[in-house]
Formats: structure tokens, C-alpha cells, sequence
């Protein structure tokens, strides 16, 4: 993700945005950044660690090396 904060538009257009952090820290800090409650989002859940996969249907990769990320998704109100 880039270092800037999002454009308005961009947040607008979709209904659901998850995103994908190293640290609750960060994750807390991207809300108020992105001023996702003015923008009318909340949270749809707890943020939460997990460990990430990608799979082509055959093989599974990890991502992000392995390591547990914390991910904060956000649905329109």
C-alpha cells in the first residue's frame, strides 16, 4: 500500500475494503489515517491477526513470508 493516504474516490466505490497490516498499532492508526468513519465505513468485525495463503487450486503459497499480519475490514453503514 502506498505510504499516502487513500483518494476519496477510491474508498467510496467499494462496499467492503479489508486492510492488511503487520501490527494492531497500524492497523488503529490506518483507520484514523484513511478517516474511515467519515468517509461512512465501520468495522465489520474485531481486528484480528491471521495467517495468509494463496492458492491456484493445486499449490498453496504463503504470503507476507509467513508471517501473521492483522486485518481490519470495513463495510459501507
Amino acid at each position: 500500500m502506498s505510504q499516502s493516504r487513500m483518494q476519496n474516490n477510491t474508498l467510496s466505490d467499494d462496499n467492503r475494503l479489508t486492510f492488511i497490516l503487520p501490527t494492531l498499532g497500524h492497523a488503529a492508526f490506518e483507520v484514523h489515517r484513511q478517516k474511515m468513519w467519515e468517509q461512512g465505513y465501520r468495522l465489520e468485525s474485531d481486528i484480528k491477526s491471521h495467517k495468509y495463503f494463496e492458492s491456484d487450486g493445486f499449490n498453496v503459497t504463503e504470503l507476507f513470508n509467513g508471517k501473521t499480519m492483522y486485518a481490519a475490514t470495513f463495510v459501507k453503514r
